[in-house]
Parts: structure tokens; C-alpha cells; sequence
């Protein structure tokens, strides 16, 4: 039916799939694990069945923990994007709000999640800050940003 669903595979070859509750299975789209740590945690986001999409953590023992960017957009496609997550489980990724913009977030191991912009990002439809990775201390933060002209650019920042 062309939904997606995250899975894990251990070493020994054993395939786990799992969706987090709520996930709706709409065709073309689903849950997506984006990202495993060292320690097997996976991080993903999917979408509920309003469209809108959750980020989710999947610990080792498969206790899955949802979120949500305090400023995401609740229609169909907005919503919280996991992308990766380090050894500390620290989180970074994007949302996108009611405007349809783009901003940046990083949730820590504690569940703060500090949403953020970088400066230059378009504040249009389609524009902004989205956060791909993160480095081990969990305060150095990668991806990319569109501007008002709708180039891409590169960015990386260092969080207080």
C-alpha cells in the first residue's frame, strides 16, 4: 500500500518494524526512522491522521517518547521533523509552522526542545531554518537554510 514504517535491525539479523501510536498510514507516506545512535536509539518523525507530523525517539528497550516543537503548525504536512540524534540523544531538526516557514530545533536528552532561526533564513512560505545534525556535545548543530530569494545555503551553529 505504500506506507512507510520504521524499523531496526539488531546484529544478529532480527528486523524489528514499529509505528509510534497515533501514526497514520497515509499512502506515500508513514513513519520514518531517520536516524540510530551507538546505544540503538532511533529517532524519526511521522505524520497523525490530521497529516500533521510528530518527531518520536525510540529507545533501546522500545519505549517510544513523542514530540512536537512548541511553535509547529497542526495542518496537513506541518508539524516536527526528527532528523538524527547523537550518543547523548540529543535531537535537531525542523518544523514547520502555520506560515508554512521553516525553523530549526534541537531537543535535548532532557526533552527541552530550543527552537531557533539562522540569521539570513527567508521568513516566507517555504523558507527557513532546517537543522540535519548534531555533534557529540550536543551544542553544534549543521543543515541548511533558504533565503528570501529562495537560495540554499549551509550553516553551522554553536547553541548557548
Amino acid at each position: 500500500s505504500f506506507v512507510s514504517h520504521a524499523f531496526l535491525r539488531t546484529p544478529d539479523g532480527k528486523v524489528t518494524d514499529f509505528d509510534p501510536p497515533g501514526a497514520t498510514p497515509f499512502p506515500h507516506q508513514g513513519t520514518y526512522g531517520t536516524s540510530i545512535n551507538q546505544a540503538g536509539v532511533v529517532s524519526g518523525s511521522y505524520p497523525d491522521a490530521n497529516g500533521t507530523y510528530h518527531g518520536f525517539m525510540r529507545t533501546k528497550d522500545g519505549d517510544l517518547i513523542v514530540f512536537n516543537a512548541s511553535d509547529a503548525g497542526p495542518d496537513f504536512g506541518q508539524g516536527t521533523y526528527s532528523q538524527s540524534n547523537n550518543a547523548s540523544n540529543a535531537i535537531p531538526g525542523f518544523y514547520l509552522d502555520v506560515n508554512n516557514v521553516y525553523h530549526g530545533f534541537v531537543r535535548s536528552h532532557g526533552g527541552t526542545i530550543t527552537e531557533f532561526d539562522v540569521s539570513g533564513a527567508g521568513t516566507g512560505a517555504f523558507q527557513g531554518t532546517e537543522a540535519e545534525t548534531i555533534d557529540a556535545s550536543g551544542r553544534t548543530v549543521a543543515g541548511f537554510y533558504i533565503d528570501a530569494t529562495g537560495v540554499i545555503h549551509g550553516f553551522q551553529l554553536t547553541l548557548n
